[in-house]
């Protein structure tokens, strides 16, 4: 006799067997491209770190992270986003010559619904997000469209080495003018005053800028970038700076032979080795030097306004975003990817390795004395005061900025010429 109950139970019990074991075995195996700019020793172990977390969160994914060069990065990303095999998710730098033309080309998605979803909004302020921002149509910096999402912000300042300042009764300066004193001062002492190599080209825009931006209006700089109406760089400011930057090599407040030294070898090599007393770099650069140094050894500030009054003017701004492809098929786990290394949990995790995280970090989680503090205060400082500045190339081709600092450091060409060469420049980019 046919019993009806018994098939019933085993038929019952064999789907559920079957239902177990054919999504495990189905189970879509997916690889997440990531490229970014993150390649120095602790940079990739962080990555590694992050990559691994997320892996653990989404079974069945892995993570293929792939580290370029920063100017190698912005050589390659337009053509491998427009090819299969491309990243799902890279680093995009912020400004006109670089995410404007991704997104004039369609190759990059906007965030907002993403944005949305996820809350990222709230991660910072809105001035900070419009650096990541465009229109549709990619003409219009500063507003439209969210096509980034950073994890570390950036701000471009001072390291020195605590002992030096105390071993000729330096302290940190609150004017221009007592910083400059102090570049003499270390010079009359027979020692290099600021470790520095323009081999890449980019890190002089720091050096310049870095100048600049104490000197000059935010409205002029903030005009500038996002190229608005009447905006120009042919003005007071920036014509003292180059005049100024011309003024420390002549004065020998680099190293002999800086043009040939470059930045990931040279430069933090020579600043490791304690060759110069001071460094004017960016925050991006801390973990690196906290492999080899002690967290209370090296110190940190941002160059002074001229008056003690004025909060630093200074070069920064949220990092490197991440954005997404236009051809990704993985959108989706691509802003999950995005969602977590972004996250307030991340930020914790990235200030105890070394990073200024682009999310606020509480006092609590911060050590007087050290390094990491001394960059978060720098970081709140100008933050805080609405005063954080722009990085040239967002306006200017990055070869043609380069190239007129590397002139201009070699009295190739005058201050004025400069001033007025880096112009045409921004004029013959405009979209």
């Amino acid at each position: 006799m046919f019993n009806t109950k018994r098939y019933l139970v085993v038929f019952v019990l064999a789907a559920f067997v079957i239902l177990a074991i054919v999504p495990a075995a189905a189970q879509e195996e997916i690889t997440l491209v990531v490229w970014d700019t993150f390649v120095r020793p602790a940079e990739v172990a962080m990555m590694d770190q992050l990559s691994a977390q997320f892996e653990e969160a989404n079974p069945g994914v892995t993570v293929q992270h792939e580290g370029y060069n920063f100017d190698d990065l912005m050589l390659v990303l337009p053509q491998s986003l427009s090819e299969e095999g491309g990243p799902d998710v890279a680093q995009i730098n912020q400004g006109a010559t670089s995410m404007g033309a991704l997104v004039q080309a369609g190759l990059i998605l906007p965030l907002d619904d993403y944005a949305a979803e996820y809350g990222w909004r709230d991660l910072y302020a809105d001035s900070l997000h419009a650096r990541n921002s465009f229109s549709a149509d990619g003409l219009t910096y500063g507003e439209g469209n969210l096509y980034g999402i950073s994890n570390t912000a950036e701000v471009v300042g001072v390291y020195y080495w605590k002992q030096a300042f105390a071993d000729l009764g330096i302290e940190v300066p609150t004017t221009f003018a007592e910083f400059e004193g102090i570049l003499q001062t270390i010079k009359d002492a027979g020692q290099t005053p600021i470790v520095f190599g323009s081999l890449d080209g980019w890190p002089a825009i720091h050096e310049y800028s870095a100048i600049e931006h104490p000197f000059s209006d935010p409205q002029n700089i903030d005009d500038f970038i996002f190229r608005r109406e009447g905006a120009t760089f042919v003005n007071d400011a920036n014509l003292q700076a180059a005049q100024k930057l011309v003024e420390w090599v002549d004065a020998g407040y680099f190293p002999d032979g800086f043009e040939g030294m470059d930045y990931d070898n040279a430069t933090l090599a020579a600043f490791r080795n304690r060759e110069g007393v001071m460094w004017i770099t960016g925050s991006w650069i801390a973990a690196s030097l906290l492999e080899d140094a002690n967290a209370d050894e090296i110190g940190f500030f941002v160059i002074p306004s001229p008056d003690a009054e004025t909060p630093p003017y200074a070069v920064g701004g949220v990092g490197i975003p991440y954005g997404i492809s236009a051809n990704s098929p993985n959108a989706d786990l691509a802003a999950e990817f995005i969602n977590m290394v972004s996250s307030p949990e991340v930020a914790a995790q990235l200030l105890e390795l070394g990073f200024l995280p682009a999310v606020a970090v509480g006092e609590d989680q911060l050590t007087e004395g050290t390094l990491t503090t001394d960059i978060v205060n720098a970081w709140n400082l100008i933050s805080s005061n609405n005063r954080v500045g722009h990085y040239l190339d967002w306006a200017v081709p990055l070869d043609d900025i380069n190239a007129a600092l590397q002139e201009l450091m070699a009295k190739q060409i005058t201050p004025e010429d400069f001033v007025t060469q880096v112009e045409d420049a921004y004029v013959a980019a405009a979209p």
